[in-house]
This record gives C-alpha cells, sequence and structure tokens, in this order.
C-alpha cells in the first residue's frame, strides 16, 4: 500500500501515548513560575483551586500590564507549555510504551494523525523530550494566537486531511463531540479511569483498545 493511500488513524497525546499528568499538573508550575518572578506568595493560592483557570488574566496583568489582552492570551498559553515541558523533563517515565509500540505497527498500514491543542512549538519539545519526534505521520496543532479550541484544530485538519477513520482520545468532551456531529466514530482510551463519557466507546485497556480499534481497521 503507497504512503498516500494509508487511511489515518486520528489520536490525542495527553491519555494515550504519555499519562495526562503533565498537562493537568502544569498549571501549579505556571503560578509557582509567576509567583517568583512577581515576588508574590499568594498568587499560588490559586494553584490548588478547581477554578484555576480564572485567576491566569489577573497574574497576566500583573506581570505584563502593558500587553494588549490578545497578546496576554498568547503569553500565558506559551508559558503554560513551558510548564508542560519542564514538568515532563523531570519526569522521564510517564510514556506508555505498550500502546507506542502497537500505534508503531500500526503505521505499516495507517497513518497516525496526531491532533492536539498543544502549538507545534511547545509540541516539538514535548515529542524531543519523549523520544517521539518522528512518530507522528501527521501533526496538527493549536496556532499561537487561538485559546484552547480543539474543535478549531479538528476542523482545520479536516479541512486539509479529510476525515479519518477513526479518533482514539481523552477525556476532553469536546473531541468526541465534533466527532459525533461529523460522523467520525471515537474511542475514549481511558487508561487512567477518568469519569465516563456518556454515548462514547470507553476501553480501559491496550486489550481492550486493540479489539474497539479493530472494528475500524
Amino acid at each position: 500500500m503507497k504512503n498516500h493511500k494509508k487511511p489515518i488513524i486520528a489520536t490525542t497525546l495527553s491519555g494515550l501515548f504519555i499519562k495526562s499528568e503533565p498537562w493537568k499538573k502544569a498549571h501549579i508550575l505556571w503560578y509557582r513560575n509567576a509567583a517568583e518572578k512577581l515576588k508574590d506568595e499568594s498568587i499560588m493560592d490559586w494553584a490548588n483551586r478547581e477554578d484555576y483557570f480564572l485567576g491566569v488574566d489577573e497574574v497576566m496583568k500583573k506581570l505584563h500590564p502593558q500587553m494588549s489582552k490578545e497578546n496576554r492570551v498568547q503569553k500565558a498559553r506559551e508559558m503554560f507549555f513551558d510548564s508542560v515541558c519542564e514538568y515532563i523533563d523531570k519526569r522521564p517515565n510517564l510514556k506508555n510504551p505498550q500502546v507506542i509500540d502497537y500505534f508503531r505497527k500500526l503505521k505499516e498500514n495507517y497513518k497516525i494523525a496526531l491532533i492536539t491543542t498543544n502549538t507545534r512549538k511547545a509540541l516539538d519539545k514535548i515529542l524531543y523530550s519523549i523520544h517521539l519526534v518522528d512518530f507522528f505521520d501527521i501533526k496538527q496543532t493549536s496556532k499561537v494566537n487561538e485559546k484552547d479550541n480543539k474543535k478549531i484544530v479538528f476542523e482545520r485538519f479536516i479541512k486539509r486531511y479529510g476525515k479519518p477513520i477513526v479518533y482514539v482520545g481523552g477525556d476532553r468532551k469536546d473531541s468526541y463531540s465534533f466527532c459525533e456531529e461529523n460522523k467520525i466514530p471515537a474511542i475514549f482510551a481511558n487508561f487512567e479511569k477518568e469519569k465516563e463519557i456518556l454515548g462514547i466507546t470507553s476501553v480501559h485497556r491496550l486489550d481492550e483498545l486493540k479489539i474497539e480499534l479493530g472494528k475500524f481497521l
């Protein structure tokens, strides 16, 4: 089978090939770094709140008072992804090697696409850290001036490459909403025992993923 004729399997990164921990804990590093720059420990009060994201704009105004709101959003995202990379660099055992090996075998007959809200610059750093620089055949990322919106990235992917035969994702509901709206089969790789997503096929182990994914291959 020629490479350009290979069907596409779309995937996520967090929760599938690598544990989701770096993305879920990066905001703590983000606030820690901001607190150190501003010499204000009270900023850390935001770090352990469920609505921690509400403090981002407040902190960014203190860090960069002269910036426009749009530029502050962009800068905040860059800082967040730097925190993700910092977290990964300090913890080398976050990969899911058996999952990686399975998808590596699938690459013989399928293109493996990564659809992510990481920016390309951040993604390159992350993939370098986990030694997966050349693993994905297609990488669709967020633009630096975009907010964290998976649907926008998905739409850009579909426009350029067409629909994948299946999407294997993590716990982001917006990904599955997009798949449902666009009639793309989807599988929730719930390896970390997150809350189930209504109406989405969920798998909890690699052998279960192989069975469900096999229905589309």
